[in-house]
C-alpha cells in the first residue's frame, strides 16, 4: 500500500529535464525568468510550492513540441510511439488504446497499414493531457533539482539580480512585501517547507555538518536559511532555503552566500 504523503514521480524524465536546464541555465536563466516575469515575482514574496525553479523549467518542457519535432525530424514511426508510450508510462498514465503491431506489420513505411492511425491516437491522447504530463515531468525535475544546493545558490544568485532590477515594480504591486530599504521582506516558513530542507539537508548543518537531528547531540539548535539573504536581493522562494546550525547561520551574516555541495554517496553509507 502507498503511503499518503508517497507518490508516482517520472525520475527518468525528470532527470533528464534537470540535466537539460541546469545545463542551459548560463544561456537561459535569464531569458526564463523574463518570460515569466510576473509568475516568478508571486512566488519570490512567501514560500510556495510552486517555486521560479518550476517556472524556469516550464521554460525548457512541452511534451506537445518534442513530439513535433520527432515527427519532423524522424521517419520511424515506431520510434515516435515508443517516445510517447515511455512517456506515458513514465507519468503513470494508462491510455485505453490499440497499440500498433510494427513487430507483423509488413508495410516499411506504413503508408498503407492502420500503424499511423493508431499512432495519431496517442498523439492525440498526449496533445489532451499535455498540461498534466507536463506538470508532472515538472514536479519530478524538481526533486532532483532541489538536492543540488550548488545550482541553487547560482541560480537565486542570478534570481537575486531580477530582483533589483524589478523591485520599484514589485514595490508597486505588492507594498507590503517590500521593506523601506527596498528588499523583499522576511516571511513566515511554513511547516512543509522547514520538513523539506530537513529531510534534503539530512538533518545536518549545510556548512560545518553538525548534527541538527537532536538524535546524537541535542543542544544545537536548527536554523532554516536563505541560501542568497534578503539584504542583497534574495526571496523568499520555498526552493532558496538551507539548514544551519546557529554559529553558522550568525557567522554566515546578512550578506554571505555560503552553502556546500558535501553530500554522503550512497555507496560510502
Amino acid at each position: 500500500m502507498v503511503a499518503p504523503k508517497d507518490e508516482h514521480l517520472a525520475l527518468s524524465s525528470g532527470i533528464g529535464l534537470a540535466g537539460l536546464a541546469i545545463g542551459y541555465f548560463g544561456e537561459f536563466g535569464l531569458g526564463a525568468f523574463e518570460t515569466f516575469r510576473e509568475e516568478i515575482i508571486e512566488v519570490l514574496l512567501k514560500p510556495n510550492k510552486t517555486t521560479a525553479v518550476h517556472w524556469y523549467l516550464s521554460y525548457f518542457q512541452d511534451v506537445s513540441e518534442e513530439i513535433h519535432k520527432i515527427k519532423g525530424n524522424v521517419d520511424e514511426l515506431d520510434y515516435l510511439f515508443n517516445f510517447i508510450s515511455n512517456t506515458l508510462d513514465e507519468v503513470n498514465l494508462k491510455p485505453d488504446l490499440i497499440r500498433p503491431d510494427f513487430e507483423n506489420c509488413s508495410d516499411k513505411w506504413h503508408e498503407e497499414c492502420s500503424c499511423n492511425e493508431i499512432v495519431e491516437q496517442w498523439v492525440k491522447y498526449v496533445s489532451k493531457n499535455a498540461e498534466m504530463i507536463n506538470e508532472l515531468i515538472i514536479h519530478s525535475a524538481f526533486q532532483v533539482i532541489f538536492l543540488d544546493r550548488k545550482f541553487l545558490h547560482d541560480f537565486h544568485l542570478e534570481l537575486s539580480d531580477f530582483v533589483e532590477s524589478y523591485i520599484d515594480e514589485i514595490r508597486e504591486a505588492y507594498p507590503e512585501n517590500v521593506t523601506v530599504k527596498g528588499r523583499i521582506k522576511r516571511t513566515h516558513f511554513p511547516k512543509w517547507l522547514t520538513d523539506a530542507v530537513f529531510y534534503r539537508d539530512k538533518g545536518t548543518c549545510s556548512i560545518c555538518r553538525c548534527d541538527l537531528s537532536k538524535l546524537i547531540r541535542t543542544q544545537n539548535t536548527i536554523h532554516i536559511d536563505h541560501i542568497v539573504p534578503l539584504d542583497i536581493y534574495g526571496s523568499n522562494d520555498a526552493s532558496n532555503f538551507q539548514l544551519l546550525c546557529e554559529t553558522c547561520n550568525t557567522s554566515k551574516g546578512a550578506r554571505s552566500t555560503a552553502t556546500s555541495s558535501i553530500n554522503v554517496p550512497f555507496w560510502n553509507l
